[in-house]
């Protein structure tokens, strides 16, 4: 059987960002066309998807790799996407998309499935590997985001842009802890609207930020929480090391973030 494009339904309609869009940045395995303000991440890692990304099969991803180069110009059609550069276009149809959800706002847990994630979650002595100091004030913020509507405009100055890499690490736990409250139905609409002010972070940041405002994930944080539902502690395990592995300490920082939210959760 022939290897679809799998693409997070946060995309579609492909149009709903603009109709006009130029390479971004690009990576070994994937790059990014920014549409005004969004991004959309195209990639060839099978077992990975941003929120908003998509996944090409290797025939492709190679056959349209050499048209990409950054500033590019990308014109984005209803059905499908054309590449513009020096060796001539190339068309790359999106007429036979699967789509899969990494929405979390849907999600649904037991007291006793959250207990069991924030029990696998401390074990792994999170605040230890982050990729943040554990200077004073990091401290203070970590403990406001254990009790429930912390000063969401401090959190946010202190932790958004702070760390190093394409998603600083205090955008991680954010991005994270964001997810969580909506996984949890807390309340979030606090936090959202802190997020949703003219950021100072990466462009690539943003993206994983405009994403968790809407309640979107990746694929593997998604796994995770949907995992939860098995209630198999093995799996789960290894669905939280295999979220700890992205990037140099995003995943560690993803997780903090989502053990923090569970500890400003009550869980009865």
């Amino acid at each position: 059987m022939t290897e679809k494009i799998i693409a997070s339904d946060y995309l579609f309609p492909i149009q709903q960002f603009g109709r006009t869009g130029k390479i971004h940045s690009v990576f070994d395995r994937s790059f990014n066309i920014q549409v005004n303000d969004q991004l959309i991440n195209i990639n060839h890692y099978r077992s990975y998807l941003a929120g908003f990304g998509m996944y090409l099969p290797e025939e492709q991803f190679q056959a349209i790799m050499p048209y990409v180069e950054l500033g590019n110009l990308v014109k984005i059609r209803s059905h499908g996407l054309t590449f513009y550069s020096t060796k001539g276009t190339i068309d790359l149809p999106l007429t036979d998309v699967t789509l899969v959800s990494l929405q979390v706002k849907k999600l649904s847990f037991t007291a006793a499935e959250l207990k069991g994630l924030k029990e696998i979650l401390i074990k792994q002595n999170l605040a230890e590997k982050i990729g943040l100091p554990l200077e004073k004030r990091a401290l203070e913020i970590f403990e406001a985001l254990r009790h429930p509507e912390p000063d969401w405009q401090q959190v946010v100055a202190y932790l958004i842009g702070r760390g190093k890499g394409l998603t600083p690490s205090g955008d991680d736990l954010l991005v994270a802890y964001q997810a969580m409250l909506y996984a949890c139905d807390q309340p979030a609409e606090k936090l959202a609207a802190a997020l949703s002010i003219s950021l100072s972070t990466t462009d690539v940041s943003k993206a994983y930020i405009s994403a968790s405002i809407k309640g979107y994930v990746n694929s593997l944080i998604y796994r995770l929480l949907t995992d939860l539902k098995s209630q198999d502690q093995q799996l789960i395990e290894k669905d939280v090391k295999n979220v700890m592995k992205i990037g140099h300490s995003s995943g560690i920082d993803l997780c903090f973030g989502m053990l923090l939210a569970l500890e400003s959760i009550t869980l009865e």
